[in-house]
Formats: C-alpha cells, structure tokens, sequence
C-alpha cells in the first residue's frame, strides 16, 4: 500500500503533467492561428496588390496592366496569389526545417554528454 506521502507525491506529478500538457496544447494553439492568420494576410495581400499597382502600372516601366505575375495565371491577382502561397509554404518549410535540425542537434549533444 501507499502512504500519504507517495499519494501526494503523485498528484503533484500528475498536476505538473496536466500543466505541461494545457501549455502544449495551448502553444499549438497559438502556432495554428498564427499561421492562419498569416495565410489570410497573404491572401489579401495577393488580391489587392494588383489592383494598386494598376494604377500606376503604365506609367515609368511600360507595362500595361494586369501582366504583374501573370506568369502563373491569366490574371494578376491570381499570379500574386499563386507566388504569395509558394513563398508561405517556402517559409514554412525553411521554419521546419530549423526546428528539426535545432532538435537533431540538442539530442547529439545529449548523447556526447
């Protein structure tokens, strides 16, 4: 049987547990609205920069509108969106990428201790 003290002794473990697991949970939170919020900048970024650079798009360059990233579609905004994506997940694959390898790293130096 358990005394008092080791039932104490478990709760609090299991206390700092469920803290440890309402922060995880908490920081995974944050991170996912970040990125939403993030991709939704972008977006509106995207559909909205042509439209502003329309307005001045003949004047020192002579361009005719609408042929601002028109690489990737027929129109402008969609050129925009299309670059504006691929540079998000670029970015978010570099940001893994840095986490892996900051991860890889601390585990070999905990093995070279």
């Amino acid at each position: 049987m358990r005394t008092d003290e080791e039932r104490i002794n478990r709760m609090h473990a299991r206390a700092a547990q469920l803290n440890r697991q309402k922060r995880t949970n908490k920081v995974k939170l944050m991170q996912a609205a970040g990125a939403v919020v993030s991709f939704a900048a972008v977006i509106m970024l995207a559909i909205f920069v042509p439209q502003s650079a329309d307005l001045d798009s003949g004047s020192q360059t002579g361009q005719t509108g609408g042929m601002h990233a028109s690489i990737f579609g027929d129109s402008a905004a969609l050129g925009y969106i299309v670059v504006a994506i691929i540079a998000f997940l670029l970015g978010i694959a570099v940001t893994i990428f840095c986490f892996r390898l900051r991860k890889w790293q601390e585990e070999k130096d905990r093995q070279d201790l």
